[in-house]
């Protein structure tokens, strides 16, 4: 889904202590090693070592919260069990962010789900569903994990949390537009003659592989894990109302060679 960028900035956090004090060896990394390389020393840190620890959630969120999550996260486990069947079990997961949106989008959100369970008489949780949504992106995904890699500039500004203001695409970016402010129906490619624009999503992610920039046009792709408020559950929602859904979780990742070579 291609999406414009009303807002320019967000947070990225690394969570899970993951961050080490300027005397530990592991603040800088050799810029010549391989993302993946660099990826996989940032995540998989010394226990025993000092790390600061994470401050607590702000009450009111103004702008899109991004945790990296730890692959020992039960989240980031569940995540990656559901993604079974070729060519996903052959991907490679560069990352999983949690996504905290800003509050005025969460509180919208809680309100229909509400609304539509006192409606239907059904429990909250038979009304919300986990449901995958791919989108394209114009710029390269990998950046949000890569900025969380310290730089020497940044040695004297440690804090408890590393957080990373980005810039992001301005415009025709599903991946930077749906960060920051949800699924937005006006940028929908599903378009009726008669009905409004629609917003599409499946219970796997097999599905909307196929939408994250085709199978093989990207190596690194984004997919976003989406809780849609719907009165019976479906292998594929549509729905047409922004505050039916809420994106949870962004999973970055590559398929294999030979998919991407095919």
């Amino acid at each position: 889904m291609g999406q414009n960028c009303e807002i320019n900035e967000t947070s990225i956090i690394k969570n899970n202590n993951s961050f080490s004090s300027p005397s530990s060896p592991y603040v800088l990394f050799d810029t010549k090693k391989s993302f993946s390389s660099r990826l996989t020393h940032l995540i998989r840190r010394d226990p025993t070592k000092n790390y600061f620890k994470p401050s607590q959630k702000p009450k009111k969120i103004n702008k899109t919260e991004m945790i990296l999550l730890d692959p020992t996260d039960p989240k980031y486990i569940s995540i990656k069990s559901s993604f079974v069947g070729r060519p996903l079990s052959q991907s490679k997961i560069l990352g999983i962010f949690e996504l905290c949106m800003p509050t005025k989008l969460e509180e919208r959100h809680e309100a229909y789900k509400k609304s539509l369970s006192k409606k239907t008489k059904k429990n909250i949780k038979d009304i919300t569903h986990r449901m995958f949504h791919g989108t394209t992106s114009n710029c390269s995904p990998e950046r949000f994990i890569e900025e969380l890699i310290f730089n020497k500039e940044k040695d004297e500004e440690i804090v408890n949390e590393y957080h990373v203001e980005r810039k992001f695409c301005e415009k025709d970016c599903g991946l930077c537009g749906i960060v920051q402010q949800g699924n937005r129906t006006k940028y929908t490619k599903t378009k009726c003659l008669f009905k409004k624009n629609r917003m599409w999503f499946a219970n796997d992610p097999y599905t909307s592989l196929y939408y994250c920039n085709g199978v093989v046009l990207k190596s690194v792709k984004s997919m976003f894990v989406v809780d849609v408020i719907k009165e019976n559950p479906g292998e594929i929602l549509i729905v047409n109302k922004e505050r039916a859904t809420l994106p949870r979780f962004l999973i970055l990742f590559e398929l294999s060679e030979c998919y991407r070579n095919a």
